[in-house]
Order: structure tokens, then sequence, then C-alpha cells
């Protein structure tokens, strides 16, 4: 009876430790929307579009996107909002050309879901590898690899784990970075990328939280949020200033 009553005990706090995460789940999007800010993508045969996310939050809030080695154009898919053309790729996966979205935390959070909407045009890359920090002091690891469609589609990857924030710091985050191969012709179009994440749970049997994922191939350069290079051993500091900008120390 005292088993039964504590596994009923466990059980009835998994479930109001979940329902009170969901509850606190919280979201940034990158939409490239047709709107004014800080950081804009611009092209002489495109749009003008905001390179930074939407939904900031006190606890999370991120940075603009990095295009490493591409050249960008926006292009509206509706009015108001548009779809980044970027071209540039190569045959093979290159460490010198990719995207990169950057997000900050204050506290232990978990990476619930990642959504990517993308598609190939003009005989693009057909292939897309997926790679994520969780620890922005470390190197990425590869968490997806697979083909690219010719029309938009959703990519979505659920349960990437907890974001570690480095011993003796105030915040941590995550790290995407994407690149596209499979052809050095036509463009890879991203139209969002959104990332849902939630308070860090452990399982409650081994207080050990279990991610997934491989190296992702021999090391590659490395960069901070901004997508400047950075060395193997560098430590990023973290903070904001009063006006949400974010500076690294």
């Amino acid at each position: 009876m005292k088993s039964l009553n504590a596994f009923t005990l466990a059980c009835s706090i998994l479930i109001i430790g979940l329902t009170g995460a969901i509850a606190q789940q919280q979201s940034l999007s990158w939409n490239w929307a047709n709107v004014v800010c800080a950081d804009m993508l611009n092209c002489a045969t495109g749009c003008s579009s905001c390179n930074q996310p939407g939904n900031f939050a006190d606890n999370f809030y991120g940075t603009g996107a990095a295009w490493i080695g591409l050249n960008t154009c926006p292009h509206p898919t509706v009015t108001g909002d548009n779809a980044v053309y970027s071209e540039g790729w190569g045959p093979a996966a290159d460490p010198l050309k990719v995207v990169m979205l950057s997000g900050i935390v204050t506290g232990a959070m978990a990476l619930d879901s990642i959504i990517v909407r993308h598609r190939s045009a003009d005989q693009g890359p057909t292939w897309l590898r997926i790679s994520l920090k969780r620890n922005l002091t470390q190197t990425a690891t590869m968490v997806y690899e697979g083909p690219i469609d010719a029309e938009f589609n959703d990519l979505v990857l659920t349960e990437m784990g907890c974001m570690e924030i480095p011993e003796g710091n105030s915040s941590g985050g995550f790290q995407l970075q994407f690149q596209a191969y499979g052809s050095d012709a036509g463009e890879w179009v991203l139209d969002a990328v959104r990332v849902v994440v939630s308070p860090c749970l452990t399982d409650i049997t081994t207080g050990i939280t279990v991610v997934g994922g491989k190296p992702a191939g021999p090391p590659a350069p490395m960069y901070d949020l901004l997508g400047r290079p950075a060395g193997q051993g560098t430590i990023l500091g973290v903070s904001r200033d009063g006006k949400r900008h974010v500076v690294i120390q």
C-alpha cells in the first residue's frame, strides 16, 4: 500500500509539473516580416525585412540571424511577410556557409520544439543539416539531417533537451545552425523559425535530463551570438542593457 501511495504521489507531482510547464511555455519567432527594426535585411530585387525575432520575454530573448558566407534577399510570401532566399550554398555541407539563430535564457529552460518552415527554389539545395548548441561555450551537435522539398513545409523537432547555464554565469542559451547543401545553384528559402521553451524538468526517478544528438562532424569554426569568429576557448558573458540589447562581454 505504501508503494502504491508513493507511486500515486509521484504521478500527481509529474502531472502538476507538466501542466505548469505547459502554462509557462514561451516562444521566439523569426518571421522576417516587413517591419522596421534595428537589424534589417535588404536587397535590390526584393523587400526589406526585420532580421530580429519577436515575442521577447523578460527571461527569454533572441538575437538577429547571422547569414555567413551567403547572399540573401527577402521576398514576400503574403502581404507584410517575407521569406529569405539565400544563395551561395554548395554540393557538400560547408562550415563556412551557415545560418545561425541564437536565444538567451536567464533560468533553467528546456527546448520543447523547434519549427522550421522552408523549401528549395530554382534547383537549389536538396538537403538540410541542423546543429544545436545547448551550451553557448561548447561546440554544436547535429540534431537533424534530411531532404528539402520544392514546396514549403514545416519541419518540427521536439524534446531537444535543457539549455545549460555555464558555471559562474547568470544566463545561458541556445544556438541553431542551418547548413543547406546538395547544389551550388538556386536558393534555400527560409520562411520562419519558431523556438518554444518551458521550465526545465528532470526525470523524477533518476534526476537526470537525457538529451540526444551526435557530434556535427569535424571541429567547425566557432562563432559568437552575432556570427563573429570566436576561439574554441571563448567564454561568452551575456547580459542585457535597459533597451534589451544583447551585450557580449
